[in-house]
């Protein structure tokens, strides 16, 4: 994270692993013995009951487990026969999404001119910045390392050593207890043409004209020595061509970022020639605005355009730097958080937040970005497991609403409205189906096969029979919402709406592995359950009940809509099958926005998706326009408020949503296009039947359309009112005029 300062630079650097500690064991012994009562008062209505008892004895010995922290920060100040005090003349800061470099320029008053460069390289394993001063004036620097917290008046470091070895800077220490814990180092070297000494933890470069910085970093999650490997590291990527390095970073950035491209308004290159004379004419007294000002003018109503398209790649930019083969998932805040107490100690929220952090992977083109959320399920296995037999008495696997790098899956909180909520697991597994509906790799839904079985399995164990002759979840919630009973708030209850919504898209998930391997221990029982869930149920005011009982909410305009789990991500509510259904979401939503829904930046992202699954085009721009004006940063980051990176990457999918729509045997193109996006074209979008697509349309309706099939495939493009039955053949393209 590059702040961009001119006398004082600060860098503030993560990696992925560092967490505060170890493993820990949090289950609460007594729970087991708890759930038939607890099940029992609630049939009965016995809510403050109820609630005292899950106090009692459902919620973990501990309240949480481990959270995510910072690496530390590089510090990097001008020297004092540099320009402290310096005033500058220009300065522009910029980052380029389709490259992922960025640059931060001035002039200063003396006239002469410095340029910043900065990469991240995946191939390399090291954060490279490069400063050049021009104009005849030398660059004299001092650079250094801390991990401590960076507000105003704090003072408390969190490492235990900082030293120089072999020019190069390592900062280490230890979170955790040592039968558990984690070791980490932080490394940094420079190159330079000018000087580079020594002095106690710092290095001091003089009379150059340029400095490359080095930084990398390590923890024992994978390696077992992080300081031997951060020197080897260093050394590898000081030793090389800074163009070589900064080249091996952008085209494996690009392999990622290429796969696809969108774009709204005219394409440039059909207006190159037409009013060329006219542009150039009026380049001369045009001022470039800043994403500050692009972000103003969405607040005033007068938006470009090109604001939600640099949005949308900026969600892909994001995505593509923090998932990646051999990372560990994106947590709530990301790579990008720089707190030692992150807000909901920025681990796994897995009761939507996770989840929504990679809604964009497949249709997008990156499966393979997706796969470190598979990879945390397997990490989760075991102690779900334990979790299902020890507070539950039941096989299979379970986890609740958190969990973190150690695959944490007890009761997280001490708090009524999350806590007592046994879907995070099951709610994850539906990723490992939803890649195989895009990719088909049989290899793959072998090796996960397991964790979809081992839900399943859970849940034939753990739902009860009602009297009304459903099977039900309980205790339970509906995230993180309350209701009232009697005018009394209340949380805890059996089988809120959307369990069972993920439950119903979990049974079908397990039956489909099935079917497609031709094993499955399960299905029989699984089909059983799967006949006797509770239907979705329209209630008095003519919305999706929430719970099994028609309650009121206590907070109206609550964040999470749960009850439209059904309606996105899940496919039970479509406006083409289910319309009575559809009818009520669009009212669930209304209800919600009459009383201030959609004031949570990732709130307002999954409410895109639902009005742009139910065709409402303008709604779900004025969604769009709402999460830029209302909930995002002037660096485009979300604002929950506070910081967090869901509403980024949920965003991003809205948008996309807006434009194509795949339910496999169903493809809708353009169902949610707004007027003011009534030209544009979008390139590499993967479908869960085999082809990837490509359009692009004027007047908001599709003028080409082209498929390309990576496996044979049949599907019907809905596009309008027209349906166009397509079968390719592996390896075909078809192109479809307006």
């Amino acid at each position: 994270m590059v702040f961009g300062r001119m006398e004082k630079e600060l860098i503030c650097m993560n990696e992925d692993s560092l967490w505060s500690g170890g493993p820990l064991e949090r289950e609460n012994p007594d729970t087991r013995g708890q759930i038939p009562y607890i099940r029992e008062l609630l049939r009965e209505g016995e809510v403050k009951e109820a609630h005292e008892k899950i106090s009692e004895s459902f919620y973990s010995k501990m309240p949480h487990g481990r959270h995510y922290e910072p690496l530390g920060q590089v510090w990097i100040e001008y020297g004092q026969t540099g320009i402290p005090g310096a005033k500058v003349k220009s300065y522009q800061r910029t980052l380029d999404i389709t490259e992922a470099v960025g640059t931060v320029s001035c002039q200063w008053e003396d006239s002469s001119q410095e340029k910043r460069e900065t990469f991240v390289s995946a191939p390399d394993n090291v954060f490279v910045y490069r400063i050049r001063r021009g104009g005849g004036k030398e660059l004299n620097l001092e650079i250094y390392l801390t991990r401590r917290d960076i507000g105003p008046g704090r003072s408390v470091s969190y490492a235990d050593d900082v030293s120089v070895k072999n020019k190069m800077i390592f900062l280490t220490g230890y979170n955790g207890n040592r039968e558990g814990g984690l070791d980490y180092a932080m490394g940094l070297a420079v190159s330079s043409d000018g000087t580079v000494t020594s002095c106690g933890s710092r290095l001091v470069v003089r009379a150059a004209s340029e400095a490359v910085i080095y930084v990398t970093g390590r923890t024992s999650f994978r390696s077992e020595a992080p300081e031997a490997w951060c020197a080897d590291t260093l050394a590898h990527a000081a030793g090389m061509d800074y163009g070589e390095l900064k080249r091996r970073h952008i085209a494996d950035y690009k392999r990622y970022y290429e796969r696809m491209n969108f774009r709204l308004g005219a394409d440039p290159a059909e207006t190159e020639e037409e009013g060329a004379g006219e542009r150039e004419k009026d380049s001369a007294g045009e001022k470039e605005l800043t994403v500050p000002g692009l972000l103003e003018q969405v607040r005033s109503g007068c938006a470009d355009t090109k604001i939600y398209e640099m949005y949308f790649n900026f969600g892909r930019y994001l995505f593509i730097s923090c998932s990646r083969p051999g990372s560990l998932p994106a947590n709530l805040q990301g790579i990008w958080s720089y707190e030692f107490n992150p807000c909901w100690g920025s681990r796994y929220t897995i009761n939507i937040n996770i989840q929504m952090n990679y809604w964009l992977a497949e249709k997008t083109g990156l499966p393979e970005l997706h796969l470190p959320l598979m990879e945390h399920q397997k990490r989760m296995l075991p102690n779900g497991r334990k979790a299902a037999r020890e507070l539950y008495g039941a096989r299979g696997m379970c986890a609740h609403h958190n969990t973190d790098i150690w695959g944490d899956c007890a009761p997280a909180d001490y708090n009524f409205s999350s806590t007592v909520w046994v879907m995070g697991a099951a709610w994850l597994a539906l990723h490992i189906w939803e890649h195989y509906q895009y990719t088909k790799d049989r290899d793959f839904l072998k090796e996960y096969f397991e964790i979809l079985e081992e839900n399943a399995l859970f849940f034939i164990d753990y739902l009860f029979l009602d009297a009304d002759g459903y099977y039900k979840t309980g205790p339970s919630v509906s995230p993180e919402n309350i209701y009232l009973e009697n005018g009394q708030p209340g949380c805890v209850c059996n089988a809120p709406s959307m369990d069972i919504q993920i439950l119903r898209e979990l049974f079908h998930a397990y039956l489909g592995a099935c079917a497609e391997l031709g094993e499955g221990s399960y299905t029989r029982e699984v089909r059983e359950r799967l006949e006797k869930l509770p239907p979705i149920r329209v209630g008095k005011h003519g919305q999706i009940m929430e719970w099994q009982k028609d309650y009121d909410e206590l907070e109206k305009g609550h964040r999470h809509i749960s009850q439209l789990f059904a309606l996105y991500p899940g496919i039970q509510i479509r406006r083409d099958k289910t319309p009575d259904l559809a009818e009520a979401a669009e009212r669930t939503i209304a209800r919600r926005l009459e009383n201030g829904g959609g004031h949570t930046g990732w709130s307002c992202a999954w409410i895109i998706h639902f009005f742009a699954r139910l065709g409402k085009a303008e709604e779900a721009y004025g969604m769009c326009r709402k999460l830029l004006a209302d909930s995002t940063l002037d660096n485009l980051f979300d604002n929950h408020p506070p910081f967090q990176i869901d509403g980024n990457f949920g965003g991003a999918s809205g948008m996309l949503e807006m434009i194509v729509q795949d339910f496999g045997e169903d493809v809708f193109l353009l169902p949610a296009l707004p007027d003011q996006w009534s030209e544009g074209s979008i390139t590499g979008i993967r479908l869960k039947c085999g082809a990837v697509l490509s359009m692009s349309w004027k007047e908001k309706k599709a003028e080409k359309i082209q498929l390309e099939a990576q496996r044979d495939l049949e599907a019907v493009l809905h596009n309008g009112s027209e349906e166009r039955h397509v079968i390719l053949k592996k390896g075909e393209e078809q192109t479809y005029g307006i």
